[in-house]
């Protein structure tokens, strides 16, 4: 521990942004291309010793982000234009740091995080939309309900909104999300607090999007896609609202809920961080080196 403080002294969080189309998510995986394993080959060509960079979220391969926050400790106090000019002049067209911040070396956004903002993003329509094939998850008339009216090019056409917005009220507070998560995740700790989701048709003022928002202190691996798939299974019909309650007991599996849906709808809007209130040598700094509140851009 003391030769890593000698070695880093100068911590820094980066707020940032990515299309993670081409990611095989965040973490860094050997000979694939990742998020984190590009931010650190552009510290490394910076000629900057470093300790690996670490998300707030890992987010999957596919998934994209706004606000993303993430942090390190080096060898040099650079500014903060220092570090933005300097990471994006290395970094690849499809990640942008938006800001960087003084912090304490040792710090670590993903445990200090009092809320994470996700948004899934659904497009109905007759015909795909090109523009959108790696922003939305794109259904036909044959993905939607039932009784979709001929030429029909809105969300409702498609989805029942209505029951979409009862059943996500059921997610609301703190609840067991075991059914909610991936099979593999091996996680002791299965509640979580979802503190707001909203259901907005006509998204960005196109009447074919659907946004689904969630706003939750964390989340299991995969969790906002299964609730993103059950919700849309309820709005085609599959699932009614009131089966919500009885995904969300300790007694339920993956099985009791919907569908996975697709990654490359998902983005990371932003995170909001709590504020610190323990002894200021916990991090090595005191208490006026946080990172910014909110990594919303």
């Amino acid at each position: 521990m003391g030769e890593e403080k000698v070695r880093f002294p100068h911590g820094v969080c980066l707020c940032l942004g990515y299309d993670g189309t081409d990611f095989h998510g965040w973490q860094a995986q050997p000979g694939l291309r990742t998020v984190q394993g590009m931010i650190e080959e552009a510290i490394d060509e910076m000629g900057l010793e470093h300790s690996p960079v670490k998300g707030c979220s890992r987010t999957d391969a596919g998934v994209h982000a706004l606000g993303q926050l993430a942090s390190f400790s080096c060898t040099h106090d650079v500014p903060p234009e220092g570090w933005v000019h300097g990471l994006n002049a290395r970094l690849p067209e499809d990640i942008v740091i938006h800001d960087a911040q003084p912090c304490f070396r040792r710090y670590n956004p993903r445990f200090h995080a009092a809320h994470k903002r996700y948004r899934y993003l659904v497009r109905v329509g007759r015909h795909r939309d090109p523009l959108l094939r790696r922003r939305a998850w794109q259904l036909g008339p044959k993905d939607g309900r039932k009784d979709v009216p001929p030429g029909g090019d809105f969300v409702e056409d498609y989805l029942d909104v209505e029951a979409i917005r009862s059943a996500a009220k059921h997610f609301l507070g703190t609840h067991d999300f075991r059914a909610f998560r991936q099979s593999g995740d091996q996680r002791e700790i299965l509640e979580r607090t979802m503190f707001a989701i909203r259901v907005l048709p006509g998204w960005n003022g196109r009447r074919d999007l659907l946004a689904i928002e969630v706003i939750g202190n964390s989340f299991l691996k995969n969790m906002v896609r299964i609730m993103a798939g059950t919700l849309v299974e309820v709005g085609q019909g599959r699932i009614a609202p009131e089966h919500i309650p009885g995904m969300l007991h300790g007694d339920a599996d993956r099985a009791n809920a919907g569908q996975t849906a697709p990654p490359h709808a998902l983005t990371l809007v932003e995170i909001e961080l709590a504020r610190f209130d323990g002894p200021a040598d916990a991090f090595d700094r005191p208490t006026v080196g946080e990172p910014p509140r909110r990594s919303a851009v």
